[in-house]
């Protein structure tokens, strides 16, 4: 598992809020570091590792959600429009962490099974019992990894990075 980027610029006498946007975009670079290996279904680690990265992003947008909440008398839209936006982002990022996940638990079903057929003297219907599940496995595994290429590159086409990155340094907080 990959280590997590180191946060530079964090100020501990700096206010929740300073640090969030410190921190958050950081968060989000470091889950783009892991594109260029995406497109490749054999990168089993890359692919996990973008997951954690994924993860971290979004229990540290949890954690500083707060931040981005906005009580309704100083805000135009009556307290709502921001914070939609900012849960909006989030259902993005828990929704990658979940396919990404997905993805992650076929590859541990598939080596598993792949090991017990390789150190198993079966019999031969019990193995074919096991080969099947293995094709269904790789069934789910590649449905499951064309639905995250899709959705990342549906977010791509909407400069989605782009977006969050403003939005988190930028929304008055």
């Amino acid at each position: 598992m990959a280590k997590a980027h180191k946060i530079s610029g964090v100020k501990p006498l700096s206010s929740y809020r300073e640090n969030a946007r410190i921190i958050l975009p950081q968060k989000v670079e470091e889950v783009y570091t892991w594109e260029p290996f995406i497109r490749d279904p054999a990168r089993r680690e890359e692919l996990h590792n973008m997951r954690i990265s994924i993860k971290r992003l979004r229990y540290t947008m949890e954690l500083f959600r707060v931040v981005y909440e906005f009580p309704k008398e100083y805000s135009k839209e009556g307290g709502t429009a921001d914070d939609k936006r900012f849960a909006e982002f989030l259902a993005v990022i828990v929704d990658l962490q979940e396919i990404l996940g997905d993805i992650h638990d076929c590859d541990v079903v598939l080596q598993v099974l792949t090991d017990y057929t390789h150190q198993s003297a079966s019999s031969a219907t019990r193995k074919d019992g096991i080969d099947r599940l293995i094709d269904q496995t790789r069934e789910t595994r590649k449905a499951d990894y064309e639905k995250f290429l899709e959705k990342w590159e549906h977010l791509s086409t909407i400069d989605f990075k782009r977006k969050l990155l403003s939005f988190l340094v930028t929304v008055p907080i």
